[in-house]
C-alpha cells in the first residue's frame, strides 16, 4: 500500500502501464513522457554500444538524478490507482485525481531527496501536491497555467470535409497536406515563431522539426500555399495529442486554424489512433472545441515553486 518508486522504466510500464492505458486520453502527457524516456534510453544504449565496439570508454552523460517513476498501490491490492514520472528538469507529471494520494506523494519524494521544481497534473491532484510540497520545502506556489483536456468523439459531424482527402466542404477553402522534407525550413520558422509567441522557446526548433518529419507529425492547411499548421505527438496506446496550432499573423481570422485542426483530428482517428486528445488554455472557449467534435474530460493545472517563503528550505521527510 502506498507509493512505490523505481528508476527502472520497464518495471514501471509493466506495473502501471495497463492503468495508464486504460485512461489514455487523461494520461496522454505522462504516456508521451514515458515514451520519450524510453527513446532517450535506447539512444544512450546505442551510443554506448558503438563506443564499446570502437574501443572507447562510454561518455558520462548523466550529471545528476535521472528520471524516477512510480505508482500508487491501494490497500486492497487491486492494482495501481495513480502514477507519476519525475524528471528533475521539468515539472512532476501526475496521473490520478485523488488529492490524498498526491499529498502522500509529496512526502514520499521528500523522503527520497528529490528536487521538484513544479507539478503538472489533474487540477485536484496538482493542488494537493503543491500545498504539501510547499509546506515541506518552504516554497511559494506560482500558477504557471491551467488547461482543459478534450477528447475527440467519433460521432461528431465532420464539418470541414472528409478525413480521407482533407478537402474542405464547409468553412475555408483549402486542403490538408502532411509536411515533407522539402518543408523543413518553413517548419523550423513556424516552430520558432510559435515558441516566441507563447513564451516557450524550445532548445532546438531544428531538432523538433526533424523529429516531426520522421513520423509525419506536422501538417499544413494549404490555400495555394501553407496558411496554417498543426502538429501531433507520436502515437502511444493508440492515442495522439494535438500539441500545436499555428497560423501566421497575416493569415489569421480566416478559419484556417480550425480547418487544419479538424482535418488532422479526423485523419488521425481514421488512421491508427483510437483517441485524439486536445489540451487548451482554460481561457479558450469550450464551444469552439465542441464545434470541432471534442468533449471535455478533465482539467489540469501546472504549478511551479518560487522563492523560499520560510527560513528552513530543507525538506522534511
Amino acid at each position: 500500500m502506498g507509493w512505490y518508486m523505481t528508476s527502472d522504466l520497464d518495471r514501471f510500464l509493466a506495473t502501471a502501464g495497463d492503468y495508464l492505458k486504460s485512461r489514455a486520453a487523461e494520461n496522454a502527457l505522462l504516456l508521451s513522457a514515458a515514451q520519450a524516456a524510453h527513446t532517450a534510453r535506447a539512444e544512450l544504449d546505442t551510443h554506448a554500444e558503438l563506443d564499446a565496439q570502437d574501443g572507447h570508454a562510454a561518455a558520462e552523460v548523466a550529471t545528476g538524478p535521472g528520471p524516477l517513476f512510480g505508482w500508487w498501490d491501494p490497500p486492497d491490492g487491486s492494482g495501481p490507482r495513480g502514477a507519476f514520472l519525475h524528471d528533475p528538469s521539468v515539472p512532476l507529471l501526475i496521473a490520478g485525481r485523488a488529492p490524498e494520494t498526491a499529498a502522500a506523494l509529496a512526502a514520499a519524494l521528500a523522503k527520497a531527496g528529490r528536487f521538484v521544481r513544479g507539478v503538472d497534473g489533474p487540477a485536484s491532484a496538482a493542488d494537493a501536491f503543491a500545498a504539501a510540497w510547499s509546506q515541506r520545502a518552504g516554497l511559494a506556489i506560482r500558477v504557471h497555467g491551467k488547461s482543459r483536456v478534450y477528447r475527440l468523439t467519433e460521432t461528431a459531424p465532420a464539418e470541414n470535409g472528409s478525413a480521407r482527402n482533407g478537402s474542405a466542404q464547409n468553412g475555408p477553402a483549402g486542403r490538408l497536406r502532411i509536411a515533407a522534407a522539402a518543408d523543413r525550413a518553413l517548419l523550423v520558422a513556424w516552430l520558432r515563431a510559435f515558441g516566441a509567441e507563447v513564451g516557450e522557446l524550445t532548445r532546438s526548433p531544428e531538432a523538433d522539426a526533424d523529429d516531426l518529419l520522421s513520423y509525419g507529425g506536422a501538417a499544413f492547411w494549404e490555400v495555394g500555399q501553407p496558411v496554417a499548421m498543426a502538429t501531433i505527438t507520436r502515437p502511444v496506446a493508440r492515442t495522439v495529442r494535438i500539441n500545436m496550432l499555428y497560423t501566421p499573423p497575416e493569415c489569421r481570422r480566416n478559419g484556417y486554424a480550425a480547418a487544419v485542426m479538424r482535418a488532422v483530428s479526423r485523419a488521425a482517428l481514421a488512421g491508427q489512433a483510437r483517441e485524439v486528445v486536445l489540451i487548451t488554455d482554460e481561457n479558450s472557449p469550450q464551444r469552439l472545441a465542441a464545434r470541432l467534435g471534442y468533449e471535455l474530460i478533465g482539467e489540469r493545472a501546472t504549478l511551479r515553486f518560487g522563492p523560499q517563503t520560510g527560513p528552513q528550505p530543507r525538506l522534511r521527510g
